[in-house]
């Protein structure tokens, strides 16, 4: 039977309904995806954001650890050591210092709050600090108007301890939180000259937020636990240390410089507190820093404490170059002359610095008397009157045993005394008797020495009130040791000290001289005999170190080509060469050690690289110095110095470089 037509429009009616719900279904199912996926990046970009803002915040953290680092980098205290031991005391919250031995823990410190402090003004816990680093530096850092109490609240913030302080912000459209602060620990007394300020520095977390996503950011630490060392260090570890750039205080009148040349080659690290001057291309192969005080101006104008009168640069072939003027850049500058359109290529001068330079170093004094090894000879080591017309030091065998002897003759009394004394590894004194024999040698109230028991023991420092005439290697001067393998021997005078022989270590830690290789590069001596421990210090307060050249006349005098293995220092004058403009030419001095001196004494006089007359220089620094090796109660530099270390090792600043972990969460 044929359906109606009535049946079939119903029928075609209720399959558009159909096909209408089945689009709207479509439709509907459309719309939700679409806006689930809308919703999805919107929440993503959340994330991202707030991930993006907790970075930011640790590298908030980095920075101020940074700023920190290069704050210390220009640290350094006036030459007051009351005033230091009081600030040190304040960190610990003390009046003053208590008595401990070396190595002892003097205070530990609240690790929550730890130098924290409410009120205003400056907190005394951080005056070290505060007085340690200038205006100037902060400002040079970014930090405008640097007050003390600026700089107050910036250090007691960067020392708060586990509770930290709040280093929150946004970008964006996001925030992030974020509390820091390093903890403190203890304050531990090294010895007289070195203190340390332990903390650690804790793992960063921070929280980044935008709308509704959080993310949490942690990041540790590279190194945990750092020293803040305050020290007043030795001024043994330099190849080349000058108070005035200078011969002499006529030259430095005619401002009649010393210049460097492509035959200077120093291994160690170089300094003067005045300025450089450079022609060809010298090599250094230690730091190099220069205080920037102009001729004539150290003293009221250019000191430990301030430097108005400082112009941080250099002298390029007779031209000056401020450290902002220098070409291409003040770490590696060089210079040609107007005229040399090839000089881009190869420098007329072009000095290399392979560990880097500083302009504006601080100045650094160096001590005006021998007070300090005076005390220790009295003391404990061999303090004589009057003026040493010789003085002997050399390696020999006593008994069988294998000894250091020490034999000087003085006039105190009125008539030359003669007195041989020896040691061993023991530092047990021994003296040799009118009778032929050795015997122990007691110390005398007066200092002198006589046959008896107990044998006294030598702390390694020999004292001359007056000047030492010859020193010298006696039997050994022509081939063998003046130091024993053992020896470390400090010798000081407040006068003149003349050397007129050869002095060598029996175990020395370097051998040969520094090579400038054909094309221009530098081969350093070899130094690998670093565990060698004898060592010797020659320290004139108030005169100079001459080294005798032939043709004096004296008894005995150096030679061609002389070797001397010491740190060779001269408070007040120079360490030069006796005669060194007269005669002929003599070959190098062979030196193994440093020199720090006053002025720049002279060695020989040249024309062009042709030696005339005197010596030329062979220097090689002895690095053992910088390892920790020093020649016994050597002289300290008058200012104290801040630095952070790792254990013995210099830091640049504390470093975030652990693992980053981060997590996602909701508020």
């Amino acid at each position: 039977m044929r359906p109606s037509d009535r049946t079939q429009g119903a029928t075609l009616i209720v399959s558009l309904l159909f096909v209408m719900l089945i689009l709207a279904v479509i439709m509907s199912v459309t719309a939700q995806v679409t806006l689930a996926t809308r919703r999805s990046s919107v929440d993503q970009d959340a994330i991202l954001r707030a991930q993006f803002a907790a970075e930011s915040g640790a590298a908030r953290v980095q920075a101020r650890l940074r700023v920190m680092g290069n704050l210390l980098g220009s640290a350094s205290l006036p030459p007051d050591g009351a005033q230091v031991l009081s600030d040190l005391a304040a960190l610990c919250g003390l009046s003053s210092l208590p008595t401990a031995a070396d190595g002892a823990t003097l205070c530990t410190l609240n690790p929550t709050t730890g130098l924290n402090s409410a009120g205003g003004g400056v907190n005394s816990r951080v005056a070290l600090l505060v007085n340690a680093v200038g205006q100037q530096a902060f400002e040079d850092a970014g930090i405008a108007a640097a007050t003390p109490e600026v700089r107050s609240r910036f250090w007691s913030d960067l020392f708060s301890g586990t509770q930290g302080v709040p280093l929150n912000g946004d970008q964006d459209a996001s925030t992030y939180a974020v509390s820091y602060g390093l903890k403190p620990l203890a304050v531990i007394r090294d010895n007289a000259t070195q203190y340390r300020l332990t903390f650690e520095v804790p793992d960063v977390t921070v929280t980044g937020r935008a709308g509704t996503a959080t993310r949490t950011v942690r990041v540790r630490s590279n190194l945990p636990t750092l020293n803040l060392t305050v020290s007043q260090p030795s001024l043994a570890p330099y190849a080349l240390l000058t108070n005035h750039h200078f011969n002499n205080a006529a030259s430095e009148a005619g401002q009649n410089r010393i210049t460097f040349t492509s035959r200077t080659l120093f291994s160690g690290p170089v300094h003067t507190n005045q300025q450089f001057m450079f022609q060809g291309k010298p090599w250094f192969g230690g730091a190099v820093t220069s205080a920037g005080c102009p001729a004539g101006s150290l003293g009221p104008q250019c000191n430990a404490i301030s430097k108005p009168a400082a112009q941080p640069g250099a002298f390029f072939a007779g031209l000056e170059r401020s450290a902002a003027g220098m070409y291409p850049s003040p770490d590696a500058p060089t210079e040609c002359a107007s005229d040399d359109t090839v000089c881009a290529a190869n420098p007329n001068v072009q000095p290399a610095f392979t560990q880097g330079v500083n302009w504006n170093s601080p100045v650094l004094p160096l001590p005006i008397n021998s007070n300090n090894q005076q005390a220790a000879a009295q003391s404990g080591g061999i303090a004589i009157a009057g003026n040493v017309s010789s003085l002997s030091l050399y390696r020999d065998t006593v008994a069988g045993q294998d000894v250091q002897r020490v034999s000087f003759t003085s006039d105190a009394s009125g008539a030359p005394v003669t007195t041989q004394l020896a040691f061993g590894a023991d530092r047990r004194l021994r003296i040799l008797a009118p009778d032929g024999s050795w015997q122990d040698a007691t110390r005398n109230p007066d200092g002198t020495f006589t046959p008896g028991s107990p044998a006294a023991t030598f702390n390694g420092v020999i004292h001359v009130s007056g000047n030492v005439g010859s020193l010298n290697a006696g039997p050994n001067a022509a081939a063998g040791a003046a130091i024993a393998p053992f020896a470390g021997v400090t010798l000081a005078a407040t006068g003149d000290i003349d050397i007129t022989s050869d002095l060598r270590y029996a175990d020395p830690p370097c051998s040969g001289a520094h090579t400038r290789n054909a094309d221009g590069t530098v081969t350093p001596a070899p130094c690998d005999n670093l565990n060698a421990q004898n060592i010797l210090g020659i320290y004139a307060s108030q005169g100079n170190v001459n080294l005798i050249r032939p043709g004096n006349g004296r008894a005995t005098e150096l030679g061609n080509d002389p070797t001397i293995h010491a740190v060779l220092m001269a408070g007040q004058g120079a360490v030069q060469v006796d005669g060194y403009n007269t005669g002929s030419a003599l070959g190098s001095v062979n030196l193994i050690g440093g020199v720090i001196e006053n002025y720049y004494g002279a060695f020989g006089t040249t024309s062009g690289d042709v030696q005339q007359t005197g010596y030329s220089r062979n220097f090689v620094f002895d690095p053992r110095t910088l390892a920790g090796l020093r020649p016994p109660y050597f002289p300290n530099a008058e200012t104290w110095t801040v630095g952070l270390y790792d254990g013995a090792t210099p830091v640049a600043e504390p470093r975030l470089r652990g693992d980053t972990v981060s997590t996602a969460g909701n508020p």
